[in-house]
């Protein structure tokens, strides 16, 4: 069940003003604890935001990591400290999992009704996520119509560059639509 208009901005607030102490955090301790108190505040949300998180920005967020280590290691010759790095991919998983279980809790277009803009700018952010990720299935869907095995990443970064632009050229069109669709209600 979501909370009300009025409960849903005190929670995103909350969310706002946690997400900058969680990015000031440094202790393992204190990021493992602050995970584990965001499971217990949003008892409900935390499976599937904690699902979500795992599928999304844990994944990116050490794969940066990885590299950046790779490289200051191997080409700077610099070995970094492993706490920072472990430090950065937590706070990623925390501010990741926080996140997904406040949305998931919270009415966002209700707490953002006061503010028209806002509003809007959810609207159109949502809706292209929604048409990229539709594109971007369909494109792997006929990618693997056209291959006569079932294709691998490199193939799909091959055929990326098409995708790409058709991506680009989407995003754009269902922005205007959107956009002249919400001024014509009167947002």
């Amino acid at each position: 069940m979501k909370l009300r208009a009025r409960t849903s901005r005190f929670v995103l607030l909350a969310w706002l003003v946690a997400c900058f102490a969680f990015s000031a955090l440094t202790n393992l301790a204190w990021l493992a604890g602050s995970i584990a108190g965001v499971a217990i505040v949003f008892p409900r949300q935390a499976p599937r935001a904690a699902r979500r998180a795992l599928l999304t920005a844990v994944p990116l967020s050490l794969t940066i990591l990885l590299l950046t280590w790779a490289h200051a290691r191997f080409v700077l010759h610099v070995f970094p400290d492993l706490h920072a790095y472990a430090a950065l991919a937590l706070r990623a998983a925390l501010i990741a999992f926080a996140t997904f279980a406040v949305l998931g809790r919270v009415d966002l277009l209700g707490a953002l009704a006061p503010w028209p803009t806002l509003s809007r700018l959810v609207v159109i952010t949502l809706a292209q996520i929604h048409a990229l990720r539709l594109l971007a299935r369909e494109s792997w869907l006929g990618l693997q119509s056209r291959l006569p095995r079932k294709p691998a990443v490199l193939d799909g970064l091959a055929n990326a560059g098409g995708v790409t632009a058709t991506m680009l050229t989407l995003s754009a069109r269902n922005a205007r639509e959107i956009s002249d669709a919400l001024r014509s209600r009167g947002f």
